[in-house]
């Protein structure tokens, strides 16, 4: 008897810990506590929670965060495997780039190497200035450096 009330209390602790941390449902999909207290605090800079949110700013952050549920719930419905995979990849990446930081002078000596490989081809193409290359070369030294990385450590069999 004593188990089954121990296990009947802990069925019932969980279940209304559960219900006390949601605050939202979006198409019945869970926005909770821990979640609003994420996005209130981001956009607050630290200054507010959910908690102290009145009425309306509840409404109104519940009414922020719902596109990305129904965005992240169409994405799941509609995407194939392949297409989740290309695009959790490409987030990856961009994410791993964030975090990069190429100077000026590696770009500079890259635009200067591929300005002498389009004279030496003999490229009748107009060379774009430095300034304007320069975000551009920066995102593919990035890239290179990442996948440079990734490949340095992968093991390759070929069967």
């Amino acid at each position: 008897m004593t188990k089954k009330l121990a296990t009947f209390s802990m069925v019932l602790f969980l279940t209304s810990t559960a219900m006390a941390t949601t605050v939202a449902t979006v198409n019945g999909m869970v926005i909770t506590v821990e979640d609003a207290n994420k996005a209130v605090k981001a956009l607050s800079k630290g200054k507010m929670t959910w908690d102290k949110l009145p009425k309306d700013g509840k409404k109104q952050l519940i009414e922020m965060m719902a596109p990305s549920k129904l965005v992240s719930a169409a994405a799941q419905k509609e995407l194939s495997e392949k297409e989740k995979e290309s695009a959790l990849s490409g987030f990856w990446m961009q994410r791993s780039m964030s975090k990069m930081s190429i100077s000026d002078e590696k770009a500079k000596v890259t635009y200067e190497k591929m300005k002498k490989a389009a004279k030496v081809g003999k490229s009748k193409k107009e060379i774009p200035s430095f300034e304007k290359s320069k975000q551009s070369i920066k995102i593919q030294l990035a890239q290179e450096e990442i996948i440079g990385k990734l490949m340095k450590n992968a093991e390759i069999k070929i069967k």
